[in-house]
């Protein structure tokens, strides 16, 4: 697993509310946010240890409330017209130990981050 380094995710503690499209109302109006970082495309373990250093108290968190969210990773495409999300986008994760309601010291969140480097196929050169 690697080390969380540099800032690029975010993850949200408690079940974020009303959420609605197009930027009316973005994820980052509710809840408890935490910003990550990762260095490069890899999985990333977060502990109970990791969220207690982050400020949070891991046992008072029911796990199946966590959300992580991101923006893909890789820098922003130069053309100003390129489509991009217009608010963070959710990230699939794998909570373990979440089947009792608490997140407890044995606990941990894996989810895939990609790095600030992405190489995209073209298929016409």
């Amino acid at each position: 697993m690697a080390k969380i380094k540099f800032p690029v995710l975010w993850l949200l503690v408690l079940l974020a509310s009303g959420q609605s499209l197009w930027g009316q109302s973005s994820v980052l109006s509710s809840g408890t946010w935490i910003k990550l970082a990762v260095e490069q495309a890899n999985v990333y373990k977060i502990t109970f240890t990791d969220l207690e250093s982050y400020g949070i108290d891991p046992a008072a968190v029911d796990p199946a409330t966590i959300r992580l969210f991101g923006n893909g990773g890789g820098m922003l495409p130069q053309a100003n017209n390129a489509p991009r999300p217009d608010d963070l986008v959710e990230l699939a994760i794998f909570v373990s130990g979440q089947d009792d309601g608490s997140f407890d010291s044995n606990d941990y969140i894996l989810f895939w981050g990609d790095g600030p480097d992405l190489l995209e196929f073209d298929s016409l050169s």
